[in-house]
C-alpha cells in the first residue's frame, strides 16, 4: 500500500503514482488541478515503482536509500519490509521513468556503499489472479 507522506512528497503527482486515471481530464475546476497541469507541462521524470529483492537476500538497502542512474541519484527507496507471503523483501521506491517497466533492473546505494541490482515489480504486491489459493 501506499503511504501517504512516506512513499509520497508535496510535489507528488497522481501520474508518478500509477493514479493518472483517477483525476478527471474534463473537470473545468478541482482542487490540486493547476498545480496537476503544470507538473504534466514539465515533463513526468519518477515513477513510484515496486521493487522485490532476492530471497534469502543480506544487505537490504533501508528507506531514503538512493536509486542511481549510470552512477546518478535518479529517485530513492520510500519504503522497505519484509513479505511473509512471498518470502523475500520488496520496497517502494522512485525511479527514473525509463526505468519503470516491470522486469527492468535498477541500481541501488545501500547504507554501507555497496551497489545492489534488484527487479522493478508491479507495486501491488498481491495475487491478481488468485493463483495462490490454488496451490
Amino acid at each position: 500500500h501506499i503511504l501517504i507522506g512516506q512513499d509520497t512528497d508535496a510535489i507528488t503527482t497522481p501520474d508518478e503514482l500509477g493514479f493518472g486515471w483517477a483525476v478527471s481530464k474534463k473537470k473545468p475546476f478541482f482542487v490540486g488541478k493547476r498545480s496537476i497541469e503544470m507538473r504534466a507541462r514539465l515533463g513526468q521524470t519518477r515513477k513510484l515503482v515496486g521493487l522485490q529483492f532476492p530471497a534469502g537476500a543480506r544487505n537490504i538497502p533501508g528507506e531514503s536509500c538512493l536509486v542511481l542512474r549510470n552512477g546518478a541519484p535518479v529517485g530513492q527507496i520510500t519504503s522497505v519490509g519484509y513479505s511473509p507471503s512471498l518470502e523475500r523483501h520488496i520496497a517502494l521506491a522512485y525511479v527514473h521513468v525509463d526505468d519503470q517497466a516491470e522486469g527492468s533492473r535498477v541500481t541501488v546505494k545501500c547504507r554501507d556503499g555497496e551497489l545492489v541490482e534488484v527487479p522493478v515489480v508491479a507495486h501491488a504486491f498481491f495475487d491478481p489472479t488468485n493463483a495462490r489459493q490454488e496451490i
